[in-house]
């Protein structure tokens, strides 16, 4: 691990960015001083390492981490930033969310007081706030992005340049963006990798003249990346170009990698922590920190009946995984959802009320495997657009109250690679806040016991009878 002799505010920041006026005491008091997995990151960035892969389970605050370190390395450190995100809508969410905490009067250099000479004990340089634009967002044209906060800054790849062009602190994009970016008039010191086990170790590459120190934060059990081409002639090598990144980078580079973990989902109840944690994540351990959050169902009693984190509804197929059986019924589920109620014992408590709330259509989501069975879905609830209905692959990073998942195996009689990956359960089964409920059919069981009889030491297929027999009633 690459460190520097001193302390990491005096070396790393001295290396790339002039001297400028010190922060206050309040301005440190930053998510780094309450959360140790951001002040364990921000460590290691500032002191200099080169690589730095942080692995995290579903809904831990891997965005969260993203912005506090983007914004602690600008402001304190005097580095440039760049932030690399997957799709727009990342983009612009880690953009909006990066100048939130930058525009907080607790992180903004222009509310706080210089302090007196000799009273600072962990000086810093910022850059000056009133040159540029602290985050911006890089895209195409002068159009701004509808719902592009007002505290960020939307500039055109070609006004990004050098002493004469636009120099915020803190730039993010989407990965195919940056690979245009020219490199000679522009580059930053750090670059955040946002879902980093969605980029191929061939784009990561691409990335690599962007900044000379690059930190990966992602989800290792999210469905790895989409490449069309035949990868078989890299079945056997751990960085080959369609390699997840940060495999690859820990593939060729070992122990100059810096490995780090955050050891609690925020978002996932005990129940689903519990199945899904031994299954997709063997070497992540990690608990629910979620607050107590369920459903209930009316029953004529007053709270109603409390649904189960998790539930199966199994669903007889005879046309295959196109049976209009399966998207009907997850139509029906999403109807019965709505007529539920949320409780959270912390929203409860704050509003001094235990009765919850109506879920909503926008609370509701339905994830399917194929694109096909999006769109039926979605013709069945026609009349409630704001239900969310997306395949896995879009809903990666995604999150609702209550998820109607179709099992990527129901009408299936054989084991297709596409159907038993394993990205793909994982990514349905942890969308929910409160309840999941999962159709499956009643043929799986039988599908997937042959299959394992004919490969009885494929660990995928190992991984959907775990998850369908604790699934099962």
């Amino acid at each position: 691990m690459k460190t520097f002799t001193g302390t990491p505010a005096a070396t790393t920041a001295a290396e790339f960015a002039p001297a400028a006026a010190p922060v206050s005491q309040s301005q440190t008091q930053a998510a780094h001083t309450t959360d140790p997995q951001v002040a364990a990151a921000l460590f290691a960035a500032w002191s200099g390492d080169r690589f730095v892969s942080i692995a995290s389970p579903p809904g831990a605050g891997k965005t969260r981490l993203i912005t506090h370190l983007a914004e602690q390395l600008h402001r304190r450190a005097g580095l440039k930033v760049a932030v690399a995100a997957q799709t727009r809508a990342q983009a612009l969410d880690v953009a909006n969310r990066a100048a939130a905490v930058c525009a907080s009067p607790s992180t903004s250099p222009s509310t706080a007081s210089t302090p007196a000479a000799g009273t600072s004990d962990e000086p810093a340089l910022v850059a000056d706030p009133a040159a540029d634009p602290v985050v911006a967002l890089l895209g195409k044209g002068k159009l701004r992005p509808a719902g592009l906060s007002l505290d960020a800054a939307h500039i055109a790849s070609d006004k990004l340049r050098g002493r004469h062009g636009i120099r915020p602190g803190i730039v993010v994009s989407t990965t195919k963006r940056w690979h245009w970016t020219d490199t000679a008039t522009w580059s930053a010191d750090v670059l955040l990798i946002d879902e980093a086990w969605q980029l191929t170790w061939a784009d990561l590459l691409a990335l690599g003249p962007l900044a000379p120190q690059i930190v990966c934060v992602g989800d290792p059990g999210q469905i790895s990346p989409v490449v069309t081409g035949s990868t078989q002639r890299w079945q056997s090598w751990g960085a080959g170009p369609h390699t997840p990144a940060p495999d690859a980078l820990v593939s060729v580079y070992g122990d100059e990698v810096t490995r780090q973990r955050l050891p609690r989902t925020w978002r996932l109840g005990p129940a689903t922590t519990a199945l899904l944690q031994p299954i997709f994540y063997p070497t992540l351990p990690f608990t629910s920190a979620r607050p107590d959050r369920w459903l209930s169902v009316p029953d004529g009693t007053p709270d109603g009946a409390r649904l189960p984190e998790l539930r199966a509804v199994a669903v007889a197929t005879s046309g295959g995984h196109h049976d209009p059986a399966l998207p009907a019924a997850a139509a029906a589920q999403v109807r019965e959802l709505l007529r539920c109620t949320t409780h959270d014992t912390e929203r409860d408590t704050e509003a001094g009320s235990s009765t919850g709330r109506t879920l909503t259509a926008r609370d509701v989501a339905v994830i399917t495997p194929h694109v096909a069975q999006t769109a039926a879905v979605a013709a069945h609830l026609a009349d409630l657009p704001e239900v969310l209905v997306s395949t896995a692959n879009a809903a990666q990073g995604l999150e609702r109250e209550a998820v109607v998942v179709l099992h990527p195996l129901a009408g299936y009689r054989t084991t297709p690679d596409f159907a038993t990956d394993p990205g793909r359960l994982c990514v349905a089964l942890s969308r929910h806040r409160c309840h999941a409920t999962v159709i499956y059919d009643p043929a799986t069981a039988d599908v997937l016991d042959r299959a394992r009889r004919e490969d009885p030491h494929n660990d995928t297929l190992a991984a959907h009878v775990q998850v369908l027999d604790a699934l099962r009633p």
